[in-house]
């Protein structure tokens, strides 16, 4: 099973971007698709899989939070 995190981007140098997720830090290969300051992004195995919405980045994170809270 594959789970792609979302996260912000706070900076983009070349094809690496910076992601903040809920102030953990990451760099991320961002060649996949393209990204800018601000974007919300899932992220998988380091690399940039695509964009998401705010709205969705917020659910998905929500869904996460949940799911820890059962151990599962």
């Amino acid at each position: 099973m594959c789970v792609a995190l979302p996260g912000r981007v706070t900076a983009v140098e070349g094809r690496v971007a910076t992601v903040d997720f809920s102030g953990n830090i990451v760099q991320a290969q961002a060649g996949l698709v393209p990204v800018k300051p601000g974007d919300w992004v899932l992220v998988h195995a380091g690399c940039i899989l695509q964009t998401v919405s705010s709205s969705e980045a917020e659910e998905l994170t929500d869904i996460f939070r949940e799911v820890e809270k059962l151990g599962v």
